[in-house]
């Protein structure tokens, strides 16, 4: 099979103050989709309910639907973009941040896309509010993370 080429990355919200990538895969299947539409899902600690919450199933990155398979998260993107999608509403822990900027990074870095191709799906999609977080706050710290990880990289002599 032919490796996909990947420009894009988007990052989405949930839109619910729990779950988990299986429980988004059956919430997906039952609107008659195919399966859980986004390549990676964040946890925030509530699996089951929003009253559920246990610290160590916070900010988990879970694997959705496959990198090498196309996936449906955004439409007129998804042939050349990576999903991810962010477990909550409004409120978002520092621990998915931090999951968030290192899953981002070694994806910038496996598939070479650039830090302007790292997207909100309100950037793609008039109308849309999700993730429901400022992008250009994520960019800016990815940013950072970028010269850091630059200049803690051994030079050649």
């Amino acid at each position: 099979m032919e490796e996909r080429e990947i420009n894009l990355i988007v990052v989405h919200c949930s839109d619910s103050a729990w779950g988990s990538a299986e429980v988004i895969d059956r919430w997906h299947r039952e609107f008659g989709w195919s399966g859980i539409g986004y390549n990676y899902v964040l946890t925030n600690g509530c699996k089951v309910n929003r009253n559920d919450y246990d610290p160590k199933y916070a900010g988990i990155t879970e694997i959705g639907r496959p990198v090498s398979d196309v996936p449906a998260h955004v439409r007129g993107h998804n042939d050349q973009s990576i999903g991810i999608c962010v477990i909550g509403v409004r409120h978002f822990t520092k621990t998915q941040f931090v999951q968030l900027n290192k899953l981002l990074m070694i994806l910038m870095g496996d598939h070479d896309v650039p830090l302007d191709r790292v997207v909100g799906h309100y950037e793609l999609d008039q109308g849309k509010t999700c993730p429901n977080f400022d992008m250009d706050m994520v960019r800016d710290e990815l940013g950072n993370l970028m010269v850091l990880a630059q200049m803690l990289t051994p030079q050649p002599n």
